[in-house]
């Protein structure tokens, strides 16, 4: 199974991939053109390559984000999958791309929450007010609340830490 986790920032799509990782599930890790930032590991936290390397690669989906080049190789979902169920965090469009190449194998899970809520938790990870302003005006002005209808599973997460993974420990039934 494929498990795609969309969503606004800042609704806990990191929170539920950590615990789908503590699962044992493997993350499709996505290939960038972007510089490598402090702390991060190539081939875990991106596989960061040149802009020709980028083009070079078979993708299931891509997307430009701040002028950079982001996307999952279907080489990597095709041998991560070989060890069973895996994850993938993406955008509507990536969603969408998984279920057109994967149909049925794909479970698409959107996670919501209040613009207040929000706003809360990317003052709490650190996020500039800028940022903040800025990811908020893109949810609303793009109507990024719609896309739950795609999706299979649908969480509201309004709530703690530890309900919020219970949602999630339901979803994937482990």
């Amino acid at each position: 199974m494929i498990y795609v986790i969309i969503g606004p920032s800042g609704t806990g799509k990191t929170t539920l991939g950590d615990y789908f990782r503590s699962l044992g599930m493997n993350e499709l890790v996505s290939h960038t053109t972007r510089q490598m930032r402090p702390g991060e590991v190539d081939g875990i936290s991106y596989h960061f390559v040149t802009e020709e390397e980028f083009n070079l690669i078979d993708k299931i989906e891509e997307s430009i984000y701040s002028g950079n080049r982001y996307g999952v190789s279907r080489k990597e979902v095709e041998e991560k999958l070989r060890s069973g169920d895996v994850f993938a965090v993406t955008d509507i469009n990536g969603a969408k791309a998984f279920r057109r190449i994967f149909g049925d194998l794909v479970s698409v899970i959107y996670i919501s929450s209040s613009a207040r809520r929000l706003r809360e938790r990317m003052k709490e990870r650190g996020d500039s007010k800028e940022s903040i302003r800025a990811r908020i005006s893109t949810l609303m002005d793009k109507n990024e609340y719609r896309n739950r209808y795609f999706a299979d599973h649908v969480i509201e997460n309004n709530v703690s830490v530890s309900t919020f993974l219970k949602q999630g420990r339901r979803l994937v039934g482990k």
